[in-house]
């Protein structure tokens, strides 16, 4: 009897372990086609429309992701809210960056409420629906108009890459050395040494990369407003990954979706870009900038 429940141990702890590299590889791929992806992406930005085109696709996969999280997905609303987000993201809006600033403080009040009072927030709400809805496309939006500032090119890619190096490290050093929750009843996953660890590794990288770009370019780089840029940033996209995880949490759903294997949804892939990238819009039109 002691013999085979060893055995059965033995069985289970291989089929975990095995399921766990599984996991693991998976991830690994669908991210490697993510970055390759997104490296094209920014590549070919300085064609008119192409990241127009990218913020609204991840838009619209958004705001139909959150509706199914949030059991409001009809035809009529995905349509209606599916259209406006085509309109935010090609269209023209008056004193854009005014706006994205108000909703973007709005956002995170109304998130942070939302953590400080895990699951007793009803994001079903009609006026929640549409501001969480519309929120996405019009957050994504900002990466177009990152674009379009002097820079633009330099500035999109310290977005992308501070995001992506953040997550990643976050994830990796959480898994190995996590054993602090950082908020258990938001996102039992996360822990506090992942979280530092991210914010550490993606500063360093980023410095790092800056230092190359003006060795070989000649650009200028004020690396004191470089840091807090990174180490802002990468407290908004952990935030960002945060506020994503307080709706799963009052939806009762592990992931948005299944589009990304591993990862998840948009929702689950690009929450910290989402956060992430006004806010460094924001920061660059306040501070003009950490690159001359």
């Amino acid at each position: 009897m002691k013999g085979n429940k060893k055995t059965n141990e033995a069985h289970v702890l291989g089929k975990t372990e095995r399921d766990a590299s599984g996991e693991w590889t998976l991830r690994t791929q669908t991210g490697a086609i993510v970055a390759v992806v997104g490296a094209v992406v920014i590549l070919l930005s300085h064609y008119p429309y192409v990241l127009n085109a990218v913020a609204a696709v991840l838009g619209i996969l958004g705001i139909n992701e959150l509706l199914h999280a949030l059991n409001q997905c009809t035809t009529p609303k995905m349509f209606i809210l599916s259209l406006t987000a085509l309109l935010i993201c090609f269209g023209t809006i008056p004193y854009y960056p005014i706006s994205l600033t108000v909703v973007w403080l709005i956002a995170l009040i109304l998130f942070l409420s939302a953590m400080r009072h895990t699951g007793q927030v009803c994001f079903s709400k009609p006026l929640c629906v549409v501001f969480c809805s519309l929120m996405i496309p019009f957050f994504y939006r900002s990466m177009v108009e990152i674009r379009q500032i002097e820079r633009g090119f330099l500035y999109l890619i310290f977005v992308v890459l501070g995001c992506a190096v953040n997550d990643v490290a976050a994830f990796m050093i959480g898994k190995t050395f996590g054993a602090h929750k950082l908020a258990p009843q938001i996102s039992p996953g996360k822990t506090v040494e992942g979280g530092l660890g991210g914010l550490i590794l993606s500063t360093v990288i980023l410095e790092i990369f800056a230092a190359i770009l003006t060795q070989h370019t000649g650009v200028q780089v004020k690396y004191g407003l470089l840091t807090l840029y990174l180490i802002l940033s990468s407290i908004i996209g952990q935030f960002g990954d945060l506020a994503m995880s307080v709706i799963k949490r009052s939806s009762g759903i592990k992931d948005f979706g299944n589009l990304l294997p591993g990862h998840g949804g948009v929702l689950d892939r690009f929450d910290s870009l989402l956060f992430a990238a006004p806010f460094a819009m924001i920061f660059f039109l306040i501070t003009k900038g950490f690159l001359s």
